[in-house]
């Protein structure tokens, strides 16, 4: 039964870690693809970077 547990577990964790690389990765995408899109601009246009938190998830995105 130790074994079966064991391998359980090891599954559950793995499983973890994907979910939360994928979520990760997903948020870093999300600032990566705004930062760019502010690069790409104009030099002359001035980007003032605002931030708003969403009140269900408490996360800052950048306001639209």
């Amino acid at each position: 039964m130790g074994g079966v547990l064991t391998l359980a577990a090891t599954v559950a964790a793995a499983a973890g870690a994907v979910a939360a690389y994928r979520f990760i990765d997903s948020r870093r995408k999300d600032i990566a693809d705004f930062l760019s899109s502010a690069a790409r601009s104009d030099a002359d246009d001035v980007k003032i970077v605002d931030y708003e938190r969403d009140p269900e998830t408490g996360v800052y995105r950048p306001r639209d």
